[in-house]
């Protein structure tokens, strides 16, 4: 089978090329060819059609969702799909799509602005306060690697940070005292978690690996691998990175689901490669398996 890697036309760092070449070694050790392509070059005005031949499948490894749309719209099947990419890729969409599903930190979505007008009345700060209580976190809507999401302990913080977001859009969450610093990491394809990890970090409220944070091993329960296959469902994702959070008595918080999820890091502290996992699925799910 002939498969297209889509990757980001501008982002290219040495942490990206690693993940797209563990992607192409997988394929190749399951017999198909997965060829690397930008949107820059796939690029064509929407009356024309994309370069022929079209692959069997494309692996989305990038969130331009109008150029996924537009390769669905051509007849490819596309992992994920643009659906899930966008809602993974905008926190307030993550959250309207979880609710109800699994259990998730209280969460209250801001309300929009627009470029020009930005953020000019905040008495709505001090309603979500007396909601969530404080500290309470807040997250812009787009954003990795944990930057873009801030620890609010005072309504002078949270006026500060809304003074530089413009027009962004973000949403409050309770901040889930019992896990501070530490999540877990699982990585789903499929219906099943196929690695999982713990993160830690004594010195920040987030854990993430790429602001300092350690990692071990970690077997899930079945209420955590529960949560995390299930938070991969409501999104409507083949695979994804899911983060859980701990609870006051252990149980599972699903704190974010990413549609493109940066396994290097799980790969080397459990040796679970998770991208042999996503090109068998792929390829069971396009129809022919090596």
């Amino acid at each position: 089978m002939r498969g297209w890697l889509v990757v980001n036309h501008f982002v290219y760092s040495e942490k990206f090329k690693e993940i797209y070449a563990m992607l192409c070694a997988s394929a190749k050790g399951c017999g198909a060819e997965l060829a690397i392509k930008t949107p820059g070059e796939l690029l064509c005005d929407t009356e024309s059609d994309f370069p022929s031949p079209l692959p069997d499948f494309v692996l989305f490894w990038d969130k331009d969702i109008y150029l996924a749309r537009r390769l669905e719209l051509a007849g490819v099947r596309v992992f994920n799909s643009s659906r899930a990419i966008e809602h993974c890729d905008n926190k307030l969409l993550t959250a309207i799509d979880l609710t109800g599903r699994v259990r998730t930190p209280r969460t209250i979505l801001a309300p929009r602005t627009f470029e020009g007008v930005g953020y000019n009345r905040t008495d709505f700060l001090e309603r979500a306060a007396d909601m969530l209580g404080l500290p309470f976190v807040l997250k812009e809507a787009h954003g990795s690697f944990g930057r873009q999401v801030y620890l609010i302990d005072t309504l002078d913080t949270a006026k500060r940070i809304l003074g530089t977001l413009g027009y962004k859009e973000f949403l409050m969450q309770e901040f889930v005292a019992s896990s501070r610093g530490r999540d877990l990491r699982v990585n789903v394809v499929g219906e099943r978690a196929v690695s999982a990890m713990l993160r830690f970090n004594k010195d920040d409220f987030r854990s993430n690996v790429s602001i300092g944070g350690q990692t071990a091993r970690y077997t899930l329960t079945a209420e955590q691998e529960a949560a995390a296959v299930t938070a991969c469902r409501a999104v409507g994702a083949d695979f994804a990175g899911v983060d859980l959070l701990f609870g006051g008595d252990g149980e599972p918080i699903v704190c974010e689901v990413n549609s493109n999820p940066h396994f290097k890091s799980t790969y080397l502290c459990t040796g679970s490669d998770m991208s042999r996992d996503i090109l068998r699925y792929v390829l069971d799910a396009a129809g022919s398996r090596a």
